[in-house]
């Protein structure tokens, strides 16, 4: 008889015959125990482990039904002979290495972002809304309402793209607010901005296409762009191609800049779309909170014959862990990009969805922004006055207009990554401004200011000091 020894451990949760079937699985698996052996007999093994026959026979039940012994009447269970499969695990010894990514599944994986090595600062990180400020109860007394109000069709798969009711909502927020236009059925529910911009960028192009980018740019449309097999350009170049797929712009609220598109700019934006075959993609970023001066309309409101298509988010207005965030899509397309949404699995959360309206119709999420507008204003001002009492010239600063980070400017001799680096050790989470640049990059850091209260402010300017020193650019006093 061959002698596998199979040893059962009781001080662990596993049941004892998954114990011994398991063992027994890897041995034959790996050909420890060849086709043609006897195991034991039930009576034996359990003898041997002290252990009912019931608990046996349940072990070789399992290896029966996987096809790996024969089990017969008055007989020992035989391994039964399995083929050799090139790679498996059943060919030999197992192997340490798997099937590579494709190039796709490496686009996809590529890492664009900006990362330090010491880890993320939880601190003043640019686009992070104040937690402090979050409003729970209100929050969860719409979660509560919408528990209710969800039923039948809104719990299944007929509205995989977004529920009506939150459609209707924003459809009529976004004409109101931004001068969108736009029916209810064109608004396609998103868990995530990146998501929506994935989507867009698979749906809108072809391999090797040419995708415009602002300078400075989001870096995250970079990576949807790269994923999608796409050539990425800085717009200033836009006079230099024929022809371009995508143009990714926030006009509202330059990321990482702050600055604001012109109406000018706009019509002009719409002109050069049109002319190079392009969809432009809008990220409306952070067009709640203007500090000063009135909005201008969105740019999808203002196109008539061009493509635009209008991404929002509510990872600002509330917090990014809402995932929820919609996009505003051409008439002619929305049955298409349902199917491609829907078969890429980028569908939102109904509960939430259901939320979302229910807090924007209540009025609550109105109030919610001008309570918030107000404090990130305070924030910022009161942190850029910091910093230029402090550093006076040496670091470039101007007062925020809207959003919840700015950017400082620092001397064109300074390591921008390497001062990140180090404000990132001590739990600030900035990002160095030059690795938003496709060209000539200028020197920096975007920081967030949301949540920049009297004491994180005096931290955060100690902490650049410092790290403005040990980076070789001493700060003059």
């Amino acid at each position: 008889m061959f002698e596998y020894v199979v040893m059962i451990n009781r001080e662990v949760s596993t049941p004892l015959s998954s114990q011994i079937y398991q063992q027994y699985r890897d041995a034959i698996l790996k050909r420890r125990v060849p086709e043609g052996e006897r195991l034991p007999s039930s009576r034996q093994l359990a003898t041997s482990l002290s252990v009912s026959r019931n608990t046996v026979n349940t072990a070789y039940d399992l290896l029966r039904s996987e096809g790996l012994v024969d089990v017969r009447s008055g007989a020992r269970p035989e391994v039964v002979a399995l083929p050799e499969v090139e790679g498996a695990v059943v060919a030999g010894p197992v192997r340490e290495t798997t099937p590579p990514l494709s190039s796709r599944g490496k686009r996809f994986s590529c890492n664009h972002r900006y990362t330090s090595p010491s880890g993320r600062g939880v601190s003043m990180q640019p686009g992070e809304p104040s937690r402090e400020l979050f409003p729970k109860e209100l929050w969860a007394r719409s979660l509560r309402r919408a528990a209710r109000l969800l039923h039948g069709n809104a719990l299944g798969y007929e509205h995989t793209s977004g529920l009506p009711e939150l459609q209707r909502v924003l459809a009529q927020y976004l004409a109101q607010e931004r001068g969108v236009v736009c029916s209810p059925e064109q608004v396609l529910a998103f868990p995530t901005t990146q998501s929506a911009l994935s989507l867009m960028s698979q749906c809108f192009s072809e391999e090797g296409d040419v995708a415009l980018l602002e300078e400075p740019g989001y870096l995250g449309a970079r990576s949807a762009f790269f994923a999608a097999g796409l050539k990425v350009q800085a717009l200033t170049e836009i006079d230099q191609v024929s022809r371009a797929s995508l143009i990714y712009v926030t006009p509202s609220h330059q990321y990482p800049t702050g600055r604001r598109m012109e109406m000018s700019e706009r019509l002009m934006l719409l002109k050069q779309a049109h002319d190079k075959g392009a969809v432009i993609l809008e990220d409306d970023y952070d067009s709640e909170f203007l500090f000063e001066g009135r909005p201008i309309a969105a740019l999808q409101g203002l196109s008539d014959r061009h493509s635009v298509i209008y991404i929002g988010t509510s990872a600002k207005s509330l917090m990014p862990g809402i995932r929820l965030a919609y996009a505003v899509v051409p008439k002619e397309h929305v049955v298409g990009l349902e199917l491609a949404q829907r078969a890429s699995g980028a569908l939102a959360n109904v509960h939430v969805q259901m939320a979302f309206a229910d807090f924007i119709e209540s009025g609550h999420f109105r109030a919610h922004l001008n309570k918030i507008r107000s404090a990130y204003h305070e924030n910022g001002v009161a942190l850029c006055q910091l910093i230029g009492e402090r550093f006076g010239n040496q670091v470039g600063v101007s007062m925020p207009t809207g959003g919840l980070q700015t950017c400082l400017y620092l001397p064109e001799t300074c390591d921008d990554v390497a001062v990140a680096d180090l404000m990132n050790q001590r739990g600030f989470g900035v990002n160095p401004l030059s690795v938003f640049y496709l060209g000539a990059p200028q020197k920096g850091l975007v920081v967030g200011f949301a949540e920049a209260n009297e004491k994180l402010r005096s931290g955060f300017v100690q902490a650049l000091e410092q790290a403005m020193e040990l980076s070789g650019d001493r700060v003059q006093a």
